[in-house]
């Protein structure tokens, strides 16, 4: 589950010459402050004790005051979006002089072997907690521990119920399916289409929320078939057995919709199947790398960006001011995320893969010490 990666260390400070220009522009956000309380909080919009969204500009800390170390927990490193948080996360930490160490679960199904891990990092008396946790729910109890330990914990990506969580650095996953939503009801024009939407995994927060604002943006729209959600793992083996699936069932679907590990891989099962990406399209209702470069060559039709490299760099600045003394909420926002763009092949050009990716030679970094005499840009 865990190793040391040097060479992502290396990697990570000899390309801070340009990434970390990155880090120090102002990002605009959607931002909202105010006291956090989970009564008023339901899965896929913000807590209604919050005040916003402001848009306002992002303004990174240069500098962290102290020597911090941060755990960072992730459900998976397989899939290649996580290496984009990655990439945020390991960016902001070198140019903010923090250290980090990260360590993932393996998948949305291993909620034990999360629970596992952020008693480790509690063991080892870390700083703070960087989470993106595997469920909306089923973690209050584990945040509560870590923060009466003193230990703040910041959410990432994944929402999270948690009344005890200090800030959040995400863009709302519902707005991410709404996006799709209204994409596809202006390309249909009132066509009937047949539509086999593959959420994700069921526990986590963000692919039921994906899944209720794809429905709502069609609601009261006439001709629209969304057939029964298949869900299942963001692995490419559990999404490529879903899409036989979903055929097997309902021969006549036109749209396949939902994660990007099941957008990456529906035009290799689609021709397997004897189907063409002309006869059946394929959205995705977020981005990884393999999706940007299938909507490129015209394989995939559209998706949604969280320019989650942005989030995971929010989420460790977040940390950074906590840590530093502010106040979340108050000097600096509870919860904020970057604007959402939708990619298609004519406004694909306008996002460079570095800007939503990081460096494509970059390799995920699991540890990493500005102290460290191995850390140093060779």
């Amino acid at each position: 589950m865990f190793h040391f990666n040097w060479l992502g260390s290396f990697f990570l400070l000899a390309t801070l010459s340009l990434a970390g220009t990155a880090s120090a522009r102002e990002l605009m956000v959607n931002a909202y402050y105010g006291e956090y309380l989970a009564d008023t909080k339901v899965p896929g919009i913000s807590a209604a004790s919050l005040k916003g969204p402001v848009l306002e500009p992002w303004r990174f800390v240069e500098r962290a005051r102290g020597t911090y170390r941060v755990g960072v927990l992730f459900p998976q490193l397989e899939d290649s979006y996580w290496g984009a948080v990655d990439f945020g996360i390991a960016e902001r930490a070198a140019s903010g002089g923090v250290a980090f160490e990260l360590l993932e679960a393996g998948g949305y199904p291993n909620l034990a072997v999360q629970i596992q891990q952020l008693h480790r990092l509690r063991d080892l008396g870390v700083d703070g907690v960087i989470l993106a946790g595997v469920a909306y729910d089923k973690l209050d109890t584990e945040v509560a521990a870590t923060v009466a330990a003193g230990i703040p914990v910041v959410a990432v990506i994944n929402d999270i119920r948690a009344p005890q969580i200090q800030a959040k650095s995400m863009v709302s996953f519902f707005g991410m399916g709404a996006k799709v939503g209204e994409y596809l009801r202006e390309e249909l024009d009132g066509r009937p289409v047949n539509v086999a939407f593959f959420p994700g995994p069921r526990d986590s927060g963000w692919a039921p929320e994906s899944l209720a604002g794809f429905v709502e943006a069609f609601e009261g729209v006439p001709g629209i078939r969304t057939l029964t959600p298949f869900w299942g793992d963001t692995e490419e083996r559990t999404q490529s057995s879903l899409i036989r699936r979903a055929f097997h069932f309902y021969p006549d679907i036109d749209y396949l919709v939902g994660n990007a590990v099941m957008a990456e891989v529906a035009p290799s099962v689609l021709a397997e199947l004897g189907r063409s990406s002309g006869e059946v399209r394929i959205l995705s209702t977020y981005l990884i790398p393999q999706v940007y470069a299938h909507i490129q060559a015209g394989r995939v039709e559209a998706a949604p960006a969280d320019l989650n490299i942005d989030q995971g760099r929010i989420a460790m600045d977040m940390m950074i001011r906590i840590l530093d003394g502010q106040r979340p909420g108050v000097d600096f926002p509870f919860r904020a995320g970057p604007q959402i763009p939708i990619l298609t092949t004519e406004t694909i050009r306008e996002y460079p893969f570095e800007r939503l990716f990081g460096d494509r030679g970059f390799e995920p970094v699991s540890r990493y010490r500005p102290d460290a005499p191995e850390a140093e840009a060779p």
